[in-house]
């Protein structure tokens, strides 16, 4: 579920010990842009909580949420998404973009074959993905080379490749 005016940072992975630490995905490009951010809100909370780093553990933040000093009230909190405020995220150069404003972007490649649209943007180890669908069948492509125009995602691989793998 997204929120207006909100984007999704990170989500609860559930709590870490005994003392109400909980573990959190970050999807920061580094986990440790996580707390760029000073104003962190959990679910559909308006009002702002805070969080601080304890430690890294992997590629997963170790983390004390004000006022969740036991591992219960800890893991009441899991699968929680964590938003900031979008007006809060950084400003881009012309030639870089945040995954989520590329959701439902049209996908095609150089020969303006249509592909589907993207769904989402997943990093399994082996580099970024970008999930397509079309006739409601998935497939991901990478993000070697790609152009941006106003609701259109253009990849810049030849028809060929892409035809093997969206059939």
């Amino acid at each position: 579920m997204s929120r207006q005016g909100f984007v999704e940072i990170g989500f609860l992975i559930g709590a870490h010990g005994i003392k109400g630490e909980v573990k959190v995905k970050s999807f920061t490009e580094t986990p440790e842009n996580f707390f760029f951010y000073k104003e962190f809100f959990l679910g559909l909370e308006t009002k702002p909580i805070k969080l601080k780093l304890v430690r890294k553990i992997k590629q997963n933040l170790i983390c004390i949420v004000e006022n969740i000093k036991t591992r219960n009230k800890a893991e009441k909190l899991k699968n929680l998404i964590i938003y900031v405020k979008r007006d809060d995220l950084p400003l881009l150069n012309d030639d870089e973009f945040y995954q989520r404003d590329l959701l439902n972007f049209d996908v095609y490649n150089l020969e303006r074959y249509d592909l589907g649209f993207v769904t989402s943007f997943n990093n399994f180890g082996g580099g970024l993905l970008v999930e397509v669908e079309k006739n409601k069948k998935r497939f991901y492509l990478p993000i070697p080379n790609i152009a941006l125009a106003p609701s259109l995602l253009l990849f810049l691989v030849p028809s060929s490749s892409i035809r093997a793998a969206s059939i």
